[in-house]
């Protein structure tokens, strides 16, 4: 495999996508495929490179992925149901992969979850519809041939920022299940590693933060280091769930709060950190630090 120097990222906007990009492009030469350059242009580095393509579009993606030697692909599935016509985590990923056909792709890495690893799966009664997709998805990766990782993260702490509204920390059911809670810097930091160095990547390579903290325990943690006038609320799971009778989008959110408070994180990162370097930031230094952005709240 030769040295990677220009990597093609798809999803590069998102909440999680946009800090992988900052750091991939201090390193490498980055092109962003989205579907809106102007959206791209306002949030992610100058020297990134942004071109229109959508995963519906197999021209596009080729044209995106032409002279590129990697690939990084950062998708999410926000939905409970299975029956849907198309799936960036599946049908888009097939369209990506037919996309690379004739073309000299070195390796891919995608970010899925821990609830898509297999030695976490093999544990599970009952995974969620997202991982259920995106492990299909991983499939057609795997049948291509293209040496591939698929990282998988537990929590990551941006999620708690994420829940407030309305001066309030909120939650939704279950709260005393334990993760490594990981921030999107450590993990940002650990894809650049492997993109340096792909041919010692593990097909699967699990991401958690260095302290196994409860959800309960991270909200307070977070509140009392970022704003300790914020509230802490906890929703009933059943009036979520109520709720999704009438509304797709809340029956998405309580399939997923579901799925989290009936799943506690067993220690899986022991290769990645000594692969990938040991995540140093703390829950506590996260608060902190966005304490201090001026635009956090």
């Amino acid at each position: 495999m030769r040295q990677i120097r220009k990597i093609a990222v798809v999803g590069a906007t998102g909440r999680l996508g946009a800090p992988v990009v900052a750091e991939l492009a201090k390193t490498f030469q980055v092109r962003a495929i989205v579907r809106s350059p102007e959206t791209a242009r306002a949030k992610l580095p100058p020297n990134v490179e942004i071109v229109r393509g959508d995963l519906r579009d197999v021209a596009s993606l080729r044209a995106g992925l032409d002279a590129m030697d990697a690939i990084y692909l950062n998708l999410a599935t926000e939905t409970a149901q299975l029956n849907l016509p198309f799936y960036e985590e599946r049908e888009g990923v097939r369209n990506l992969i037919a996309a690379t056909q004739g073309l000299d792709i070195q390796y891919i890495a995608k970010i899925g979850a821990l609830g898509a690893y297999p030695p976490a799966v093999a544990t599970m009664k009952n995974n969620m519809v997202p991982n259920l997709i995106r492990m299909q998805g991983h499939e057609i990766i795997a049948a291509s041939g293209i040496p591939h990782t698929f990282f998988a993260p537990t929590h990551f702490m941006e999620l708690l920022p994420n829940m407030i509204q309305k001066r309030a920390l909120q939650w939704i059911g279950n709260t005393s299940v334990k993760v490594y809670w990981i921030s999107a810097a450590d993990y940002a930091r650990q894809v650049v590693k492997a993109f340096q160095h792909p041919a010692a990547m593990p097909e699967h390579c699990p991401v958690q933060g260095p302290e196994a903290l409860s959800v309960k325990e991270a909200m307070e943690q977070f509140v009392r280091n970022y704003d300790p006038a914020l509230k802490i609320r906890v929703a009933p799971l059943w009036v979520i769930k109520a709720l999704g009778l009438v509304s797709p989008r809340m029956k998405f959110v309580a399939h997923l709060f579901a799925y989290f408070g009936n799943h506690e994180d067993p220690f899986y990162a022991d290769g990645t950190w000594r692969e990938l370097g040991k995540p140093a930031t703390t829950l506590e230094m996260f608060a902190k630090g966005l304490r201090q952005t001026p635009t956090a709240r």
